[in-house]
């Protein structure tokens, strides 16, 4: 959701797609357990499993006792399926006709402790299993279950929003993490960063958790599913000009927003060739027509409105308004991660005019405003006369930590609408301006100004908790609240 830097793209793709983390089994929690995998009376594998009360993590040797057809890539660290006749139905004939001539999921894993695991909790209709715990206090696996109603998902009921819109962006994204958590009063959304296009045939990578999705119902939250391009122009040019890889783009988005039971699927589609402008618009107005037989709310983030190639240029927004829920302005990184001079993320009159340049093009009811959690610190150095910065990210939390070992003075900026400190050392001028308290009430009374529909944060694990009682209650209340 920050600029695209080239230098950070493969740790950023790396994360969004899903590959495997080295885990403890404590940093997991839970406790191994004896699994007993069987198919009617007959006992056909024994394991261990890692098992809480809300995930059931599988080595993936076992999967070829659960289905045949799921294969373990040793080299990519996925789970693939190739689903031929699928024995499940989605929400509507029409959607079911669409994979009626087969389909290739993923499935994401997880090394912990030297070994892969597979959380299966959430999969078991799409599986065939049932799980249960037996007299010996062993996990029972019963496979090649056929379930009554093998429904993945049904249409969900339509959205009535009575609030604005208050999301954030989760890029860790686990269920293990969201159980821990209390209820955030006042957010209402959560866009974890699950799924990324990978290849120009259009395959999806996936790190999904459909416990992550109950857990966060069960806290009052819609979970919008950001799926993004990988960032890579010429992968992107292929899948806009090729009928086939949209419409396998199209169709692993319905199959895992039925399996996860997804509100919602947030697109981020960046750094994309101008002249693919049109195409790209063309591409989220096809998507947009299947998803809404689901009933998902689609959004879709864009930039700014400049003249620059790659990141402003290759967007309708006009037009992608039309075709979506919401729009999403990325209102900061103002001075982007690899600027040549130092400068804020997102200081108040920049974030204004933006708006009032998005107005133009999106209707004020379907845009919500971008704010961000984090700040850069900036390291100028002075060679050969010329001030060269370079920047490092950091959170609030991180800000606060460097303020109070530091000592150091903070001043507010009004002009910029932010508070501002700084500090010198190793014949370097270090400068931060500040993304706080302060400065988020200024930035979320704008929708109040500009009646937006809402706002979506960038990103979750980088700000205070004290900025959540800020957004609630600065965020404009409904009529006759």
């Amino acid at each position: 959701m920050t600029r695209y830097i080239a230098g950070c793209l493969l740790a950023c793709f790396l994360l969004i797609a899903g590959l495997p983390v080295g885990l403890a089994q404590g940093e997991r929690g839970g406790s191994k357990k004896p699994v007993i995998i069987s198919q009617g009376t007959e006992k056909i594998a024994a394991g261990t499993a890692i098992v809480d009360e809300n995930e059931l993590w599988l080595p993936v040797e076992l999967l070829k006792y659960i289905n045949s057809d799921l294969v373990f890539d040793q080299q990519d660290k996925k789970i693939y399926w190739y689903i031929n006749q699928p024995q499940f139905k989605l929400e509507t004939p029409e959607l079911d006709a669409r994979l009626e001539d087969g389909l290739t999921i993923n499935l994401p894993v997880n090394l912990i402790e030297g070994v892969y695991y597979v959380n299966v909790r959430g999969l078991e209709k799409l599986l065939g299993m049932q799980t249960s715990v037996d007299n010996s206090g062993n996990v029972a696996l019963g496979v090649g279950v056929k379930y009554k109603d093998n429904y993945l998902s049904r249409v969900r009921s339509a959205n009535q929003w009575n609030s604005k819109v208050n999301l954030v962006w989760d890029v860790k994204g686990t269920a293990a993490a969201l159980h821990k958590e209390d209820k955030i009063n006042g957010l209402n959304v959560l866009a974890p960063t699950w799924f990324s296009i990978i290849s120009d045939s259009g395959l999806i990578a996936n790190k999904a958790e459909a416990e992550y999705v109950a857990a966060a119902h069960k806290k009052g939250y819609k979970v919008w599913a950001l799926v993004n391009n990988g960032f890579d122009p010429n992968i992107t040019h292929t899948i806009l000009y090729s009928p086939a890889a949209r419409e396998k783009v199209i169709n692993q988005l319905v199959f895992y927003a039925a399996l996860y039971q997804l509100d919602g699927i947030n697109i981020d589609f960046e750094n994309i060739y101008d002249d693919d402008k049109d195409q790209l618009s063309d591409f989220i107005g096809e998507i947009s027509g299947i998803l809404k037989q689901q009933n998902l709310t689609l959004s879709i983030d864009v930039t700014v409105p400049a003249n620059v190639s790659f990141w402003s240029k290759c967007y309708d927004r006009k037009k992608l308004a039309e075709i979506t829920d919401y729009v999403m302005v990325m209102t900061y990184d103002e001075y982007w991660a690899s600027s040549p001079v130092s400068g804020p993320v997102a200081s108040l009159g920049w974030v204004e005019s933006s708006l009032q340049k998005t107005l133009k093009e999106v209707p004020k009811q379907k845009l919500l405003m971008g704010i961000p959690f984090y700040t850069r610190q900036w390291a100028e150095s002075d060679i050969d006369g010329t001030i060269k910065a370079k920047s490092k990210t950091m959170s609030m939390m991180d800000v606060e930590s460097c303020i109070k070992e530091r000592n150091l003075e903070v001043v507010w900026v009004d002009d910029k609408g932010l508070n501002y400190t700084e500090y010198y050392t190793d014949d370097k001028r270090y400068r931060i301006w500040i993304e706080d308290e302060r400065s988020l009430t200024l930035k979320t009374s704008l929708v109040d100004k500009y009646d937006l529909a809402g706002i979506a944060a960038w990103r979750k694990g980088f700000e205070r908790p004290e900025i959540w009682q800020v957004l609630k209650s600065t965020l404009p209340k409904p009529a006759g609240k």
